[in-house]
This record gives C-alpha cells, sequence and structure tokens, in this order.
C-alpha cells in the first residue's frame, strides 16, 4: 500500500499543463499577480530590507532577480527577500483549510527556480497548482498544530517549496518524494513572534523557501526519504499536530480536487482570520455616519473555533498598547480600530497607527465574543455611541468579492498599487503577460518587468 508521501509524490511528478481545467490555470494566474503586487508594496518594509541586506550578503551573483531591486541572485537567496516582501504586510493569500498562507512560499520560489532553469509559463502554472495542493492537503491536521502553539506556515510551507523544486527540476516519483519526506526534517516555526510583536513570523516562509529548494536539490543528488514520514510514529502528523487523526484529508481527491481554487485573498494588511471582522467594520463605516470620538464600546460576536473567522489564535485578541507594526498587523481590535477611526486600513494606517493614543484608545473599547450560533463567515458587529445609539451590521453586510478574486479585479488591485512603483505602462505590461503565462517560452520575461524602471510615470 502507498504511503502518504508516495501518493504525493506520485501526483505531483504526474500532474502536466494539459491536466488542468482553464478554471485551474486562471487561479494559478491569479494568485502570482495578487502576490506580484503585495511583495512591490512589502518590499519597503524593514523586515524586506534585512532579508534583501542578508540575501545579498550570502551568496554569490545567479540569475534569479530580487522584486524591486533587481539585484541578481542565486534562486536560494532571492526567495529570501522575495518571500518576506511578500509576507511582511500580511496581505498574502491564505488557504482556509489549511490556514496557510501558500503564495508567499510558491511564488517566489517558481519564480527564482523557473529563472534558474528556464522554465515556461505553462510549467511555472503546473508547478503552483502542484505546490498550493500539496501545502494545503498536508496541512489539513493544522488546527491541532497550531493550538500547540506552532506557526503553520512556518511548518508546512517547506513541503510546497520542495514540490515547486521537484517540478522544475524534472524530479521523478521516488526522487519527488524524497523531497517532500526532507523537507519534514527542516521545518518547524512558533507562534511567540506574534504575541511579542517581533519580526521573526515575516522570515518563515523565507525560511520555507530556501529549506525546500535545499530538500529537492538533495533528492536530486540521490537523498533518500523516509516513506513513512507523516504517518509514522515519530512522523509529521504526531509531532506537530499530536495525531493522526483525519490524516485521510491529505490525499481525499488527489488530482480531482485542486486546492487551489480555494485561496483567499485578501483586501487588507491584516491576518486571513480578520478579514471577515475588517470587512464589515468597513461596511459599518460607510454606511453610518458617526464620530469615531463618541465610541463607547464595539462588541464583535464571532463563531467559536471559527474556519473562517476566529480568535483562538496567537496575537488576534490583543487590544494594545502596540509596540510595532508586526504586532498590529495580526490584531482584530486594531483591524476593527483602524477602519472606524480612518475609513479604511492600509500601510499608511499601520505605520501611523502604533503610536496614535485615540486608535490605541479606541481598539481597548472592542470586545470580543464567541458564540455557538455562527459559522463561518458569519459574524455580528454592534457599535454603541456614547449618547446610547446602537449601530449594528451582520453578515448580510459582508462584500467577500475581494476574498474572491476574479481576473479583472485581481488586475485592478494589481495596478492600484504597482502603478506607482512601476509606472503605468511596465504594471499594465506585466499583467498582460501573466494574462498570457501559458504562451510565454521563458518566465525572465516576466521577472524583468517586476523590477521598477530607473523613472516611473503614473
Amino acid at each position: 500500500m502507498e504511503t502518504i508521501v508516495q501518493k504525493l509524490a506520485a501526483y505531483a511528478s504526474a500532474l502536466r499543463f494539459e491536466d488542468l481545467p482553464p478554471a485551474v490555470v486562471e487561479r494559478a494566474k491569479i494568485c502570482l499577480l495578487d502576490l506580484l503586487g503585495i511583495a512591490l508594496a512589502g518590499a519597503q518594509r524593514e523586515n524586506t530590507g534585512i532579508a534583501r541586506a542578508v540575501a545579498r550578503s550570502l551568496g554569490a551573483g545567479g540569475n534569479a532577480t530580487v522584486w524591486g531591486a533587481g539585484d541578481k541572485l542565486r534562486a536560494s537567496e532571492a526567495v529570501l527577500a522575495n518571500s518576506v516582501a511578500s509576507h511582511c504586510m500580511l496581505q498574502d493569500d491564505w488557504l482556509p483549510r489549511s490556514h496557510s498562507h501558500v503564495g508567499a512560499v510558491v511564488i517566489p520560489t517558481v519564480m527564482a527556480l523557473g529563472e534558474e532553469t528556464h522554465a515556461s509559463g505553462k510549467e511555472i502554472i503546473t508547478a503552483i497548482v502542484a505546490a498550493y495542493d500539496i501545502e494545503d492537503r498536508i496541512g489539513s491536521m493544522s488546527v491541532p498544530a497550531f493550538s500547540r502553539g506552532f506557526r503553520v506556515s512556518g511548518v508546512y510551507s517547506y513541503f510546497a517549496a520542495a514540490t515547486v523544486g521537484a517540478k522544475l527540476f524534472q524530479l521523478d516519483q521516488t526522487q519527488t518524494a524524497a523531497a517532500i519526506a526532507c523537507a519534514a526534517s527542516m521545518c518547524g516555526g512558533v507562534l511567540q513572534p506574534w504575541t511579542d510583536g517581533s519580526m521573526e513570523w515575516s522570515f518563515q516562509e523565507g525560511f520555507g523557501a530556501r529549506g525546500g529548494i535545499l530538500a529537492a536539490t538533495l533528492a536530486r543528488n540521490g537523498l533518500a526519504g523516509s516513506p513513512n514520514i507523516f504517518e509514522g510514529p515519530n512522523g509529521v502528523n504526531r509531532c506537530f499536530s499530536g495525531t493522526h487523526d483525519g490524516a485521510e484529508e491529505i490525499t481525499d481527491g488527489l488530482g480531482s480536487l485542486f486546492r487551489i481554487n480555494e485561496t483567499c485573498y485578501k483586501r487588507f494588511p491584516t491576518g486571513g482570520a480578520n478579514q471577515g471582522s475588517a470587512t464589515l467594520a468597513h461596511s459599518l463605516r460607510q454606511r453610518h455616519d458617526f464620530d469615531y470620538r463618541e465610541i463607547r464600546e464595539v462588541v464583535l460576536e464571532l463563531p467559536r473555533n471559527g474556519t473562517h473567522e476566529r480568535m483562538n489564535y496567537a496575537g488576534i485578541p490583543y487590544a494594545g498598547p502596540f509596540t510595532s507594526v508586526d504586532q498590529c498587523l495580526i490584531s482584530k481590535p486594531f483591524a476593527i480600530a483602524a477602519i472606524l477611526k480612518t475609513g479604511d486600513l492600509t500601510a499608511d494606517t499601520l505605520v501611523s497607527g502604533v503610536s496614535d493614543p485615540e486608535l490605541c484608545a479606541l481598539a481597548g473599547k472592542i470586545v470580543l465574543r464567541e458564540v455557538d450560533d455562527l459559522a463561518g463567515w458569519n459574524m455580528r458587529l454592534s457599535i454603541t455611541l456614547n449618547h446610547g445609539k446602537s449601530i449594528e451590521a451582520d453578515s448580510k453586510d459582508l462584500d467577500l468579492s475581494q476574498v474572491h478574486l476574479g481576473w479583472q479585479d485581481a488586475a485592478a488591485k494589481f495596478l492600484k498599487g504597482a502603478r506607482g512603483v512601476l509606472g503605468t505602462e511596465q504594471a499594465e505590461l506585466l499583467v498582460r503577460h501573466i494574462g498570457g503565462l501559458e504562451s510565454i517560452s521563458d518566465i525572465a520575461a516576466v521577472t524583468a518587468l517586476t523590477v521598477a524602471p530607473a523613472n516611473t510615470s503614473a
């Protein structure tokens, strides 16, 4: 009987572009476009500056592009800078089953290795689909893992990057299984940085990208991997999640149910488990005219142990005081307070909000309550003003169009941010290239457009 890693490897190694339905191909393009837009904005953060400086110091020159800056490094170094840029604003995509930030490891890895291997657009798309599938499936048991203090992205990102490496190195089934198994001996990451508001969380995807490339390279050179790396008594499932119960979901529908189709995107730079409540606060703020200084209390009711919107996760219920942007990014009270005060939650709001006493005081007035009669995206938000008036909103007021992006909305979202970095002409050209990615013979034609020209004009 095939083991879990053998089944995953058989699927990943055999997957071809011709196997992908048109909707899956389009979804891969949306993931690529959205992530690049997020990374171009994230390239300005201090976290990315640190990663970029270290990447430059670690390695010799290579063929992989550092987005925005234009450095040419080896793939194993370029992915550090690009993954941190993709993840450090916490606006990158996620998959709700595993709660993994898949794009921030897959896209930097596939683009960097794609440049090194001169991969075609079809090969890039296929590797993206396979890697999203593998990480989300292995991460099916993530809830007990993060309940124990492990960070999902810090654990499961390694398997996605190893899958990308296996696809672009054209490894066979045995080598692919070895690459995925080897990744298990590298993976790990904890949630404490969210509690303390420190930076390490934003580097965890980059660590996974580097580790996955190494795992695939070792497998290509003969490393043999454990066949029972997931279900074994000392394997991934029991070590990180403390159980093997529910592992059947890892391979359920493999080859026919493409998990990339379940990808969720973020309108706001905050945790995936905060997107619904932030969207609800935005809807309420747009529909009602009130002075945030008149707010007495804000109550958010959300599902107990929710699958989409939750509060049982490190850093999410924290209401201040805030000492860093990193601490604000994960805080649900901060996200709601920022939107109620300013009407939006943006990178600028985050930077200024850390030291904004009014915003921090408002965050302290937000009460989070788990209830049993709600599930999924369902929640209730009520505001009580000083004079006693109440303003309420619930799930019927949610606009989730930015969570489930179509191509046109994804392109508009990308252009809104990228024009200021790349200039209008280059940003629009990048959209067209990704839209026709299957016709691109070498991904270098796309990565060349991720570097800001000397002179931009919006």
